[in-house]
C-alpha cells in the first residue's frame, strides 16, 4: 500500500471544501499536523532569525570552543 502526503492550508473556502470532501471518503485518513515553528511566540521566532543572521555574518562561536570554555569553568569549580 502506498501512502501520500497532501498539505492543505485552510486559508480559503475552496481548501476547506476540499478537506471536508476528503474527510467524507472512507479510504482517506486525515490527520492534522502543525509545524513547530507556528507554536513559537513572535519573540522566539525573532530571536531565531537574529541568531541565523549572526551566524550568516560569521558572528557565531564554534561548538568546540564553547565546550572547552565550559570545561575550563567546571574544572575551576572543583
Amino acid at each position: 500500500m502506498q501512502s501520500y502526503k497532501l498539505t492543505i492550508s485552510e486559508n480559503s473556502s475552496k481548501a476547506v471544501a476540499l478537506l471536508n470532501y476528503l474527510k467524507s471518503i472512507d479510504f482517506v485518513k486525515i490527520s492534522e499536523t502543525s509545524d513547530w515553528w507556528e507554536a513559537l511566540t513572535p519573540e522566539q521566532q525573532n530571536s531565531i532569525h537574529k541568531g541565523i543572521k549572526q551566524l550568516d555574518n560569521g558572528e557565531g562561536i564554534k561548538h568546540d570552543d564553547i565546550r572547552k570554555n565550559v570545561s575550563k569553568l567546571l574544572d575551576k569549580r572543583e
